[in-house]
Formats: structure tokens, sequence, C-alpha cells
């Protein structure tokens, strides 16, 4: 890499000494040993910029009349890389002659690049130093430079990506709502005429201060804006801007006395018109420093003397390309005729195509919070900021029209075209330009007006723009998205972020549309072209994708390998693909040279030969022969050489009977393989003559050519032949097919429909019988025996075909004839069949209206249901929604099946309400057009409602309406669907879901009464109709549970109780009692009949229950007893004949020391009664004592372990034992023990304590 940069900068100053080295010296490199922060330019990366010292004194020397041989001056700028760049150069000026003339310091100049004519440079010159743009046509970035204030001479130099952030700026111009006008109809900079505009500019005295104070600080810093300006506008429209003679009288030194006080719009007006003259300008702006904002007044005001001087521009620091472009640029675009592009908000102008804030000179990139495509705009204009300049500017009575002799570019036309959903494609346009000199720079742009926000962005989108506007390039193609993010598997984007793709193919079917704009970039005045096409994405077709070579698999060169892809109903109707071709890129996809096999059948298979290359990033993709979009495998994989190499063009080759067949190889050998090889061919048939151009090859790129001969004596048919090099150590062999064909044919069997059939859908796929004779078919549809009335055509090489315009209720006839590479076969006999009728059928929903709220976000559905399961030919939807913001909805239809289609997303802005029919057949809305609704009568919906058809009609059918905002609300007062299908719809009279024509018992229910499976109302009774109490057993086992029913209203009842072992009906007309029940479930059914109704049974279930059984839990601790209870709600606790009552769960009772007895019950004499004794002592206490051998030891606490050990009188260990503590005691067994007495010893736990113990 460093000897590459020397020599790209050797090789630059090498060059620059042919126009005299020493014109360099002027420029010396710094460094940012400053702080930016403190300079002129703020928020600036020091990372990404450089500092370069000008001596300006030989700066301007040199650029005096010292004429180089080329007949311009020649002057070096450094860039952002910190190499100094050659350019020619001359004055162009931007000042009027009289302003010229007061003021012969501050000139304009443009110049193009030397060694590289790709690039330009503008540059103003003054007694305040130099200002710079260096653009290049290669999608580079332009480099700024411009003075600091710190040291005299002392430039920066930077790349507008070095801004580390964006200024807050709120454009105030209001847009003017456009009628409905398609862009294709937009006049183009193509007249071969510069335009120039007399502007005035007006400084106010802060504007001026901050300049240096002077009237000619603020025209030095007036002339560098407008050079950078006039960039653009020469470029990209063909306007240039000159400043008029007298402009310094509105430039203020003195804020204090200015005429700008606060409403600049008007206060600019009235200067311009008092000062310079109505009749002596075309256009008026006033720059101002203050609070970042501009205002140009309104849209299109150039000539008209009461708007044209309204324009304003304010900026805290304003200088600088964020200033010139950003700012100034953008309000001049609106006074131009230009409205915004961005599409974050609606503004119902129709050129909103760019996603969200956009980023070109009409958008808002880096101020829209949130919605940001990028942190600065780009310095060019949209396509649609173009035609309605070129649009506006075409009848103006001012400015001045001089024919230029720059002839413009002329574009090759364009096509349209029908892709699958979810799969990527790529545009290329072609276009031509007299004047060899001029640099054509090229850019696709989607041009699709419609709300695109940040969080709505993404494949689903049925409107506005899926794919950000890009700077002109050189590159004619654009592929979408950028193949960097199709080769990652990146085809989709949600949630876009600052600085990311903002790209996304489309998963719903919907037009995109696209401008190719081409620009001639001619110095100063250029010509400009642009044509527009259609993208049609269809749900019938897609995603198209490679699913072969899907890991890193490792290939020798020479080898046949398979390439498979999903066809995914590409090669049917609509899109139609028949042929696809396959490319190899060994390079991971970022280019594909390499043709592998061209006009294959799009059947998902073909075989290829993998070519004589070795990579480790190697790529396939499947590419229609006739279409733009395409796929790429999800791999890289790897080739590596073989030996021996043979190289065919192709792997299958046709001949028809008695010509021969040349087959034409090159045999090619690596790694240092030298033997000589023999050809021949293995498996082929007899009669058939096999021979060799040259029979042995021992050397690299050697050509053979295999001839085929004798073929009238072979069978026709498809043959593999093996085609062999042999050599002492090596043999390979390549397969390739050989078809032998003749002048035969044999009738085509017809499949499906079967011949008379009836009831055919519309869309039915006609089949026919395969024969590998054959390369293709003729198709032939009518609707007469003769075939005098054809109603379609097709030839085909598959094996079937779906028509596009059947009609319903038709016969006709259909005959296929068959093809070959030698000859064609006639048309055999043919069928007939008759398609199904088509019936409609309107259903309102029952579910409305339905509240919008106000508060937060929602998510509201209406429900439509269909009982016939019949294909759908076409689905109309009627709305009524009110909403005071409809920007806020977005409405989508959802068939049964799960597909969406969008009726109305995120459209007109701040417009109310919606009282509509959506059909395709319809126009597309125009926001605000209905005389009582923003959209009102027969429209067209933003998706396909076309993408239904097909789809069986059975099912529940849902509009959604989704409200993305909170603050505005509504309510959906109705919805409809009528809904054509193929076959006769059966009859609903009553819509009640039940078929009139047999099904429906109950003919004439009320609309909306619900009913059952036999078409009869339902009859329910009231909610509260029923009070059903239970009393649950006194006792377990007492089986005395009571159920009681008391009913509101008095009809003839029956009730049922089953469950448990019972089963039991009774009865009643108000009240009833069910007793002697056990403890149980049961479940209770309550019908009714009053006279002609009878109402549908009310069911419950019910639980009788049991009392529980009484436990308790004791702990004792520290002499106090802890008890747990359960089994009741009422507790009586003794303890030592004290009896209290309590219904808590838990109870704790203090211990006298000695025998305590506890008694635990309830009022349940059922429940029985928990007792228990407790001894508390200050030491063990054994009873009985004296014992003749059982004792027990009281030891006063209820659980543990404690060690027993039995002593003499003497101090003798008789024995040592440790026992459990159970209920506070221990067993003891002293039996073993001589009469008298002894000592007994309890250690353990909170046990310690010792008593006598006496052996009777």
């Amino acid at each position: 890499m460093i000897t590459k940069l020397r020599l790209v900068f050797s090789i630059t100053i090498l060059f620059g000494s042919f126009y005299g080295f020493a014109q360099q010296n002027y420029w010396k490199t710094g460094s940012l040993q400053h702080n930016l922060a403190s300079k002129t330019i703020q928020n600036i990366d020091v990372n990404k910029a450089k500092t370069f010292y000008l001596d300006e004194s030989s700066f301007s020397a040199s650029l005096q009349p010292n004429i180089s041989a080329k007949g311009k001056k020649v002057m070096y700028f450094p860039d952002a890389n910190a190499e100094l760049k050659a350019f020619y150069v001359e004055e162009h000026a931007i000042f009027a002659p009289g302003l010229a003339a007061k003021y012969p310091n501050i000139k304009s100049y443009i110049g193009k690049g030397v060694v590289n004519p790709n690039q330009r440079i503008r540059f103003s010159v003054s007694h305040k130093g130099i200002q710079s743009m260096m653009v290049n046509a290669d999608k580079e970035e332009a480099t700024y430079m411009q003075p600091t204030k710190q040291n005299k001479g002392e430039y920066v130099i930077y790349k507008a990506s070095a801004y580390q952030h964006k200024d807050a700026f709120v454009c105030e111009t209001e847009s003017v709502i456009a009628t409905s006008k398609k862009a294709s109809a937009a006049k183009q900079i193509n007249d071969q005429t510069l335009r120039t505009y007399r502007i005035a500019i007006s400084a106010s005295g802060e504007y001026t201060a901050y300049h240096g104070g002077s009237v000619a600080d603020a025209l030095a810093a007036i002339n560098a804006t407008l050079t950078r300006v006039n960039e653009v506008f020469e470029t990209d429209l063909g306007i240039h801007l000159e400043l008029v003679a007298n402009t310094d009288e509105v430039i203020y030194t003195d804020a204090t006395t200015d005429p700008y006080s606060g409403s600049l719009n008007t206060q600019a007006q009235n200067t311009f018109s008092t000062v310079i003259g109505a009749a002596n300008y075309d256009v008026g702006h006033l720059f101002h420093q203050g609070p970042n904002g501009g205002n140009a007044g309104t849209v299109g005001s150039v000539c008209d003397d009461n708007w044209k001087g309204r324009a304003y521009s304010s900026r805290s620091t304003p200088e600088g390309d964020l200033f010139d472009v950003d700012f100034v640029a953008h309000e001049i675009g609106h006074q131009f005729g230009a409205n915004h592009t961005w599409s974050f908000d609606s503004e119902g102008t129709l050129v909103q195509a760019e996603p969200a804030s956009g980023s070109t000179i009409m958008g808002y990139a880096g101020i829209a919070d949130g919605n940001n495509v990028q942190s600065n705009g780009d310095d060019y204009f949209h396509y649609y900021s173009i035609f309605q300049i070129a649009e506006y500017v075409s009848g103006l009575s001012c400015g001045v029209n001089t024919a230029i002799t720059n002839n413009p570019p002329v574009i090759s036309p364009l096509s349209n075209y029908i892709i699958p959903k979810s799969t990527p494609f790529v545009l290329s346009g072609e276009a031509t330009d007299l004047d060899t000199g001029d640099l054509l720079t090229y850019s696709w742009e989607q041009i699709d007006n419609g709300v695109v926000t940040r969080t709505n962005f993404g494949p689903e989108n049925p409107s506005g723009a899926n794919f950000r506007s890009l700077k002109p390039s050189t590159e004619k193609e654009r592929y979408f998205p950028k193949i960097e993010r199709v080769i990652q598997g990146n085809l989709t984007q949600t949630n876009p972020s600052e600085g990311s793709s903002w790209e996304t193919v489309s998963d719903v079917e919907r037009d995109l549309n696209f401008a190719f704009t081409v620009r001639d970039n001619a110095v100063g005045g250029g010509q400009v072209a642009s044509e527009t096409m259609n993208v049609r994405v269809v749900n019938a077709a897609g995603p198209f994708a490679v699913t072969s070579q899907s890991s890193n698999v490792v290939y020798q060169s020479g080898s046949v390998q398979l390439v498979t892809w999903d066809v995914a109903g590409t090669n049917a109707a609509p899109v139609n693909t028949e042929t696809v071709n396959i490319y190899l890129s060994i390079d991971s996809g970022l280019s594909f040279p390499t043709l592998l096999a061209e006009n294959v059948v799009n059947d998902g298979s073909h075989i290829v030969q993998i070519p004589n290359v070795v990579t480790t990033t190697a790529r396939i993709r499947v590419m229609p022969s006739d279409n733009v979009y395409y796929a790429i495998n999800s791999s890289n994989f790897t080739i590596n050489t073989s030996d021996v190499n043979l190289e065919f063009e192709k792997l299958t080759y046709n001949v028809c009977q008695p010509s021969n067949v040349v087959i034409p190889f090159k045999y090619t050998v690596n790694n240092g393989f030298d033997e000589t090889s023999t050809f021949s061919v293995f498996g082929a048939p007899a009669n058939l003559g096999v021979s060799f151009s040259t029979p042995t090859a021992d050397t690299n790129n050697t050509d053979v050519d295999l001839t085929l001969s004798n073929t009238q004596n072979v069978a026709p048919g498809t043959y593999e032949l093996t085609v062999l090099s042999n050599s002492v150590s090596n043999t390979t062999g390549v397969v390739v097919t050989l078809v032998i064909g003749n002048t035969s044919f044999a009738d085509v069997g017809l499949i499906s429909p079967g011949n008379g059939a009836a009831g055919v859908n519309m869309n039915e796929t006609l089949l026919w019988e395969e024969n590998v004779a054959y390369s293709s078919y003729d198709l032939e549809i009518a609707t007469d025996a003769a075939f005098a009335n054809i109603i379609e055509t097709k030839s085909t090489p598959f094996t079937s075909y779906r028509p596009t315009n059947l009609l319903a209720e038709t016969t006709y006839y259909w005959r296929v004839k068959p093809k070959s590479l030698c000859a064609e076969g006639t048309f055999g006999p043919a069928y007939t069949f008759t398609t199904a009728l088509v019936s409609c059928n309107t259903k309102q929903a029952q579910d409305l209206p339905k509240t919008i709220p106000t508060v937060g976000t929602s998510v509201l559905q209406s429900k439509i249901t269909f009982l016939d399961d019949l294909p759908i030919t076409d689905v109309n939807v009627s709305v009524d929604i009110a909403h005071s913001f409809l920007s806020d909805l977005t409405i989508s239809l959802i068939s049964p099946q799960g597909t969406r289609v969008v009726l109305t997303s995120n459209s007109c802005g701040d417009f109310q309400d919606i009282n509509a029919v959506f059909d395709d057949d319809s126009p597309s809305f125009v926001c605000g057009s209905g005389a009582n609704a923003a959209i009102e009568g027969s429209v067209r919906p933003l998706g396909s409602l076309a993408s239904l058809n097909g789809e069986s009609v059975l099912g529940e059918w849902i509009l959604e309406v989704k409200d993305g905002a909170s603050s505005d609300g509504g309510q959906i007062n109705n919805f409809n669907l009528e809904i054509c299908v193929e076959g006769l719809s059966r009859p609903d009279a009553d819509n009640d879901g039940v078929f009139d024509d047999g099904d429906d018992a109950c003919l004439g229910t009320p609309n909306g009464a619900e009913v059952d499976v036999n078409g009869c109302a339902i009859y329910r009774f009231r909610p509260d109709n029923f009070a059903i109490s239970i009393e649950s057993e006194a006792c377990t086992t007492s089986n005395d549970g009571e159920i009681f029913i008391d009913a509101v209203e008095e009809i003839n009842y029956s009730v049922t109780i089953t469950g448990n072992g019972v089963n039991i009906t009774e009865a009643f007309t108000d009240t009833v009692s069910l007793d002697d029940l056990s403890a149980g479930t049961y479940q209770i059914c309550i019908s009714g009949t009053d006279g002609t109704i009878t109402y549908e049974d009310y069911c419950v279930t019910v639980v009788v229950t049991q009392p529980d059984v009484l436990q308790v839990l004791s702990a004792v601790q520290n002499k106090t007893l802890n008890l747990q209870l359960s089994g009741a709600n009422l507790y009586n606790v003794e303890l030592n004949g004290v009896t209290l009552q309590t219904t808590d769960k838990t109870a704790s009772l203090a211990l006298k020391n000695g025998l305590n007895t506890v008694k635990v019950s309830t009022g349940l004499e059922c429940q029985g009664v928990y007792q228990q004794q407790i001894y508390i002592a200050a030491n063990p206490v054994i009873s009985p004592n004296p014992t003749q051998g059982k004792a027990v030891a009281y030891l006063g606490t209820l659980s543990g372990s404690v060690t027993v050990t039995i002593y003499t009188l003497s101090g003798q260990i008789l024995e040592q034992k440790e026992y459990t503590v159970q209920d506070g005691k221990v067993n003891l067994d002293v039996s073993a023990l001589a009469k008298g007495m002894y000592v007994v010893l309890f250690d353990g736990g909170a046990v310690k304590g010792e008593t006598k113990l006496i052996k009777k």
C-alpha cells in the first residue's frame, strides 16, 4: 500500500512538472494544532480534516494570465488526502459587470482536472482568501476548503462526512399542493439553453458583522456561497445566477439600523422593492446570521414582483457547505418551484419520493429527528426537483436565455418489468452524447410518492420509497438493494438507523417506479435527460432464489456441477420468465464476468462446467435472459485447478439428421502438467461417426474440434457422451449431451383440462405431454372449433401454460404444435373446455360502529364471514371511517388465507375521513379531492386487491385499522365487501350463514340475528336470569348438600343435574331446590320454553363441598406452644381447662411448669377433638419413679435428640444412649438395672439436667 501511494504521488508531481513545478510551492501542509472548536469551521472531526498554508501572493500571481500550452491556466489545490491536484481553470463570473468593476478583487473560477477529467473545482477569490469545492463524478464526496480566522493563509480541507452533527434547521416554506401529474410528463434540461437570472442578495447587519463588518467582507462571503450554489444549479438545471450590480446597496453593516427586525420575509421583499427596484432583479434572497432556519416565502416566486424577494436563509454560522447547500440552495430551490422531497410527513405535493428525511437538496437530511437517512444533505437535486424546476422556468418571462452548443444526453428507451416479490433486481440504462468531452453521470431514483418514516419503512410498505436516492456516478446500473447487502443475504430492512442503507425489496404486490437521470456535467451549463420506467412486484411469484452451493464446497476446474434454483412461479404469468442465464463470480459476488450458461430453460436446474480459475470466493448468479431480477447463492465456494481441463462452450448440442455437428473445446493444463493426452469418446451410439481435429495434445490452450457424423444412421433421441482425455497419469472426462432430431413429429397429447371439461377456473393451467425431442411448443386458444377466432397464442419451452384473458361462462378450444431445432410439426387434435360462471355477493360487517380512541395507539378490526368455498375473481372494499388526521392510519384488508392488502397507509396528512370504495380498476386516490371526505368515491388502493384472485372466499375477512399516533381519533362506521367468485354462490338472503337452498330451516331470520346450524334464531336467557346458591354438607359423608335456583322470568323451566352419581330432572317456573346431595361436582342445565320460543340451554358447573378434616400442628419453644390450625372457620382451643375461641389459623399459648393438657375442637362434632399433653419442668422428670423397668422421661421440649447417661451414686457409668424426642418425651427401659438408686443425666439441644431414678 505504501508503494502504491508513493507511486500515485510521484505521478502527480511528475505531471505537475510539465506545467511549472514552482507554481505548486504556494501550498504547504499544516497540522491541526489549534482547537477546531475555536476555528471558523466548527463541528469538524479533526481526524477527517487537513490543514494547509497558502502563500496567497504566490497563488494570486499564478492566477494571473500565464497561459499554458493548452490555453488555460493550471492551478493546484490540495484534496482531502493532502495530495495536490492540477486543474485547468478559468474565471466564471458571478458578479454583474457593474458590480465586478466596483469590486475587482472578488472573483469566481471553475476548473477541470488535468490528470482526472472526472474532477472539477469551483473556487472563489477575495481579500478574505479562497474558498473551493472539489467534486468528483465517481461517487466520491465533494472536498471543501476555506480559511480559518486564526492565522492568515491557514486553510481547512475536509469532506462533507467530516461534519460530526447537523445544525437544527426548519424550512418554513409552505408547500404547494400538487395536482395529479405523471412524472414522465415533466420537462427536462435538454433544450441547449443556459438560463441566467439576476439575483439580488441582501445581507443583514449581523451577517456582515460575522464576516468582518464591511460591505466588501459580506460580498466576499456572498460570492463564495453563490460559487457553490451555481455549481449545482448550472450542472443540474442549466441555470446561472448573476449577482445584480447594485446589490451592495442592500448589504448592511449595522444590525441596529438595518431593515431586518423580525418578519424577515416581508422586510426582505420591501427592501428589494424600494432599494433594488422590482425591474432590476429576478429573484431576491436575504442572508442573515441568526437562528437556524429559512423560508422562501412560497414555492415558485421567481419573476413575481410581489413574492420574488421574500426568501431568506439564516444560520448561526452562515458559511460553509451546510449553509450554501442545505440552507441557501434549498430555499432558492423553493423559489424556482421545487417542493420538499422528504416523506416523513405528508405535504400533499406528490413529489415526496425520498424515504424519511431524504438526502438530496430538497430533503431534510440530518434535521428530521428519528427519521434521518444520513447526517447531511448531498449536493444534487432529486429527479422530481429537476422536473419541477424545469417545468417552472419554462413558463417564466424574466431571465436571459442563451443558446449553448452543449448537446444533451440521449437516453435509450427503457422497458418496464414484472418481477417476483422478495427478490433483488438491477436496473441499467444507456445514454449517448455527441460531445465526446462530456462526462456522463447516471442516477437511478425511485419516484413513488408516499409517507415513509423509519417506523413504517420496510418490505411490506405498499407506497412511497423502498430505496433511497444515491449520488450520481459514472456507473450506469444500480443494484436494488446494494450488491453488498444481497451477498450478505440482507434483502429487507426495517427500522433503519441514520447512515444505514435505507433499501429493501418488497414482500407485497406493488408498483416501483423509477427515473433514470443522466447529467453531462458540462462546464458552464449542463444538460440533463431523464426517462422513467416501472417495476411491478407481484405476489404470484417469488422469492426467486438459488438453492445450490449453499456451503463452502470445493470444486475442481473443468468439473461439471449442478446449479439449482427455486423457480417460485416465475415461469408462469404474470412474470413469464422462460429462460435464464447463469454467471460465475470470483470476488464474492461483487461482479459476475463469466457466463456459464445462456438461455437455459427456467425449470430450476442446469448443469454447468466450472471454468479454469482459482478462487476461494466463488458465487453463482441466476438471472432471467429478459428481466432485471436475479438471485445469488448464499455462500462462497472454492475452485481449485485440475491438471487437465477440457473446456466446452456448452454441454448440450443439437443436430438435425443427416447433418454433422462440431463440438469445439479447449485443452488446458495446470500445475506443470506436460504429458501427452489422447482424446476419445465413450458412450457414443452405434453408427455415430467420431473424429477429433487433433487426436492428441501436449501443450496448454490447444483448440480441439470433435466432429460427430453419420447422424442419419442413428435413431433420433438424446445421448450422453463422455469426452475423455487419457495420459500416463491422468484421465479426465466431461459428459456432453447430444440431441439428434429429424423432421418427423407425433401429435402432442393434451392432458388437462380434460376434453369437454366444464366449470373450469379462469386461471386454469393447461397441461400437455412432454417429449424430449421437442424444443418448444406453440399453443393456440380460440372460441371456435375452426380456430378462426384465436384469442391467445403462446410459444413456450414448457409443457404448461396459464392463459391470461379467459372469460367466464365461455367455451374455449385449445391445441398444441410441437417444434424442434430441426423443424416444426402440426397442431394436433383440439380439446375444449367451458369456464365457470362468475357470481358476486356483497356482505356488510355487523360488528360496527367501533370507536378509534384518541389516547395512545390502537389496532381495531371488523370482520365479515363468507361460507362459499369458491375461487375469487374480484374484490371491492367499501369503508366509511371518520378520523381527524388520516396519516395516522394504516388500513388493510386481510383474507382468510392471511394475504394482506393495504388500502391506505399514512396517507393524506391532516385531511379527515374516508368514505370510499377501493377497486383496482379505479384511479388512484387524490387526498382532499372529495366533497365530504378526504378520500371519496371509487379509488384504487395502495396495495393490489387482484393479489387475492384465486384464493378461496371461504372464511373470515378482516378490516384492520391501525392508528399509529395518539391525540387524534374517530370511528369505523361501515365496512362492506363485494366479492366475485368462480361458480354460483349459494343463496343466503337473510345473511345468517346458513344457505337457503336446503340447509336453512328458518328462512328470513332478522339481519344480524344469531342462528343455529339449521338457520333458526337462537334465544338465550338474560345473563342475570338465574340466581344459583349452594349449601354444602354439614359434615363429611352427611349427604345433606343443597342447590337452590331462583329465576327472574316466570316461564316453563326444566333443570337437569348430573354428576357424582346423580341424574335428576325437575320442572319449575320460578324456584327449585335440589336436596340430599353429597360433596362433589355437578353439571346443571336449564332449558325453557315460552310459547313458541325455545331457549338455548343454560348450563353451569357447581361444586358441593364438605368440611375439611381438623388438622393441628404443634411446636414448643421457650415454654410457648405454637399451633397451626386448618379444617374450619372457628376453633375452640382449650389449655389446662381454659377455652379460647379463634378464627385465626395460628395460636400461641403459654405453658406452665408441669403437665399441660391441650384440646382443639370445632363446632362440628364430626371433626373430632385433637388432644395433647405437654410436660414442662426445670429438669427432666421420670415417671413412674420408682419404676420396675419401664418409664417415661418428660423433657420439656417437643422434638430433637438427647443423650441419656445413667450413673451409680459412686459415679460409675452404667449406660449411655441417644434417644429421639417425640412429643416432648422419651421412653426408657431400665429393666436390666439392679434395685437401687441411680443418677440419670440428660444432655441434648435445649435439654440439660439430671434427676434421680429408683429401680424397684
